[in-house]
């Protein structure tokens, strides 16, 4: 790690600086969207992309709303919701549609942007704001709900950002959060890949994983590893494995090749992958009940 970087603070400046230049628009490995950014019809190819059977399949039944199986939108209405990392504002909308009392925080300026068009093109409202998640501007106990998607695991200090969710969760308020998973298929390509290439004989695995993963940190977690670290804030911490069908198939994705991944993911059957995905997939899923 740069000596620049070595110290929380360098490291938290890494993070906002990757981010701004490469904001989460769950573009699946494709390249760039043919669309004009900030139209309607590009955060519609966003969703397309984002929520279909490849993707997320885990996340709602065929014909229901997107992360209908993660999210519970009936629950929400006129509720306080937190959302930790918007990106681009896939979630946002979703939780916003849902009658909620929305805010929504991104530790760059772009997903701030990014997320407020989006709620505009679409005729929705939130308090979306720039805010760094491991110091909340929030006082104690101002929220119901905290939905994470993704985002927390690439703190420069995840504890911390985990003792401000505790804080501002009000009693009996739920977190719902998604880290990356250790023990996933991924982190067994990485492995291979890292032997391969001579790295995992010249840094640690924890750093063979981060080269791969997205953003300027990744920390990933065993299911045992993560719910020890909320288990001090909340009393009731569940913990489950998820992935998307395409981490069953370890070739690099872009352009054309990443289509024909996708293509070839499709064509597994979700009685074959589920049961996999269920044990070694990429997302570390989280429900924490304070």
């Amino acid at each position: 790690m740069p000596a620049e970087t070595s110290t929380a603070e360098g490291l938290q400046q890494a993070n906002q600086e990757w981010w701004q230049a490469h904001p989460m628009i769950y573009d699946n490995f494709r390249g760039g969207l043919p669309l004009e950014p900030g139209t309607r019809e590009w955060y519609e190819e966003i969703d397309r992309r984002f929520f279909n059977d490849v993707s997320s399949w885990f996340a709602q039944r065929p014909g229901e709303r997107p992360f209908s199986a993660l999210i519970p939108y009936d629950r929400l209405r006129g509720k306080r919701v937190l959302e930790i990392g918007c990106g681009s504002g896939a979630h946002a909308r979703r939780l916003a549609e849902s009658g909620c009392e929305l805010t929504c925080i991104d530790i760059t300026e772009r997903g701030v942007e990014m997320t407020r068009r989006r709620l505009e093109v679409f005729g929705l409202q939130a308090d979306v704001r720039r805010m760094d998640a491991e110091k909340l501007e929030f006082a104690d106990e101002s929220f119901d709900f905290v939905w994470s998607w993704g985002v927390i695991h690439h703190s420069s200090d995840t504890p911390a950002v985990v003792r401000q969710i505790a804080r501002v969760l009000r009693p009996g308020g739920e977190a719902r959060l998604m880290v990356y998973h250790r023990r996933s298929f991924y982190a067994l390509w990485a492995l291979f890949a890292g032997v391969l290439n001579g790295r995992l004989f010249r840094m640690s695995f924890d750093d063979v994983l981060n080269t791969y993963a997205d953003g300027a940190i990744a920390r990933f977690y065993t299911q045992k590893q993560f719910a020890g670290l909320l288990r001090p804030y909340f009393r009731e911490v569940t913990t489950a494995a998820l992935g998307q069908r395409n981490e069953l198939i370890p070739l690099p994705g872009a352009g054309g090749l990443a289509d024909f991944k996708i293509r070839v993911a499709r064509a597994i059957p979700l009685a074959v992958a589920g049961p996999l995905l269920r044990r070694w997939g990429y997302f570390l899923w989280c429900t924490a009940r304070k």
